[in-house]
Parts: structure tokens; sequence; C-alpha cells
């Protein structure tokens, strides 16, 4: 499909490293000539997209695309606090030497970032203020990464309650394009054959979080959503980066010409 200065209303879901395939869905929608006019994400979605709607993509990705597996354990701050055990300082420090914060208002690109308050037992969504503390509530997993407390409030990954927000899309007349970390598997049931409690209760949260995607897409009927298998990577595998944003834009050009 021609998108040629359509405008776009971009929502990014959440997964882990494989979010980096956020990254190719962007080049894609560029390629295509498309304007992305409006940013929603959650999780890493919030994190790409944040990065993205300031105009220092580029920046990220150079950097990302040189990780080994060693550097990314190297920017793992293990902590004992009960709410997870990595703080999520050290990455997030490391990204703000790269590409200083800003307030989300002051951004080229609207941006929206959706996390998860425990305290209220809601999703909601953070559209002002440091984009940077917006992010990092977005990207807080349950029992990895801290939660992050906010007067009377915990907030966790916006992924637990909204893994791809569409329901935060403002600009209802833009193409409304959504990246599904959640897409079926590769490899089909194969990944879920291990019986130990670590994998069930994985499988578990795997099965949740899809049928509230489902939901979610059957609800706001997005333009084009690009699938992205949720066994394509591991949680962590940031050192697979190029391959995923190859990956990435793959499947979004294949969904664009699939119209």
């Amino acid at each position: 499909m021609n998108l040629s200065g359509r405008k776009v209303s971009l929502v990014l879901g959440s997964g882990g490293a494989r979010g980096l395939t956020h990254i190719g869905a962007i080049r894609a929608l560029e390629e295509k000539g498309a304007v992305i006019d409006e940013i929603v994400g959650s999780s890493i979605g919030a994190l790409i997209g944040g990065i993205y709607a300031k105009g220092e993509l580029k920046a990220f990705e150079d950097w990302v695309t040189t990780l080994s597996n060693y550097d990314v354990l190297g920017l793992l701050d293990f902590t004992l606090q009960s709410t997870g055990w990595v703080k999520g300082e050290r990455i997030l420090n490391k990204v703000k030497k790269l590409i200083p914060d800003i307030h989300i208002e002051e951004l080229p690109v609207p941006f929206t970032a959706v996390t998860t308050n425990l305290t209220r037992e809601c999703d909601c969504c953070i559209s002002s203020g440091s984009m940077y503390e917006a992010i990092r509530a977005s990207i807080a997993i349950p029992g990895v990464l801290t939660a992050v407390h906010q007067q009377e409030d915990k907030m966790v990954d916006g992924g637990v309650l909204n893994p791809l927000p569409l329901k935060y899309v403002r600009k209802k007349n833009n193409i409304m394009v959504a990246v599904n970390l959640e897409g079926p598997p590769e490899r089909g049931t194969e990944i879920f054959k291990d019986n130990s409690m670590i994998s069930v209760l994985q499988h578990s949260y795997y099965v949740m979080r899809n049928q509230i995607t489902l939901l979610t897409i059957d609800l706001y009927q997005p333009d084009f959503v690009v699938n992205i298998p949720k066994d394509i990577s591991g949680i962590w595998d940031y050192d697979k980066a190029t391959y995923l944003i190859e990956k990435g834009k793959e499947l979004t050009l294949k969904t664009l010409d699939s119209v």
C-alpha cells in the first residue's frame, strides 16, 4: 500500500527485546512514505516510541546493534528490593547519556506511554512530564524491574493490562498501525512443551496477554496489525538487535503490501 504523505498513528506493543522489531516497523513506514503523526507505546513500545518521537532513533539503533550478550548483562543493576530484582537505572542512565531527557509536551511527535497502576487496579497513560520517567513506569516488568512509586500509586509494566494500547490513540482520522509482539509463535506449541513451573507460569502469562490483545484488536479495529512471533527472541535478547530490526521491517512491509 502506498502511504506517501499519509498520517499514521503508530501503536507499539509490549514484549521485551522482541520490541526491537518496532525499529524495523518504523523504518518500513518511513520507506513507504508514511508520516508518523502520533505514537502510543506500552513497555518496550514506550521506550522505542519515545526515542523516535524525540527524533533520536538512529542514535539508539546505532548503539543497540553493537551490544553483545555480555554488554546486556552488564547493564542489569541487580537489587534485593522486594518488588523486582533489577533497578533499571543503569540502562536508562546509559540511554540518557546518549539521548538526553525531555518533557513529553516538547516532543516534535505526540507521544503517550502506557503503564499499569496497581494501586488503582487500572491501566493509565502518561502524556506529560519527563519522557524517561514515563518510560520507566511503562517498562517495570513485575518481579523483574522494580515498581515505580508515584505519590500513593505503585506503577508497573503497561503490558500487564494493555499489551497493545490502541485505546489511547487520539487522532482518530489517521491510519492506525499496530505492532503486536504477541503474534503466533513460529514454532507453534513447541516452545511450551516444557512442564516446569517457570514454563507453565510463562505460558499462562502469554495466554493472558494474547487474549487481552485479541480482544483489543477486535474492539478498536486498527487498519494494519503487524504480528511479531512471540518466540522470535527471549526477553533479554538485545544482542540480537540487528536480526530483530530487519525482521520487524520485513514483517511490516509484508503486512502493508498485503492490501
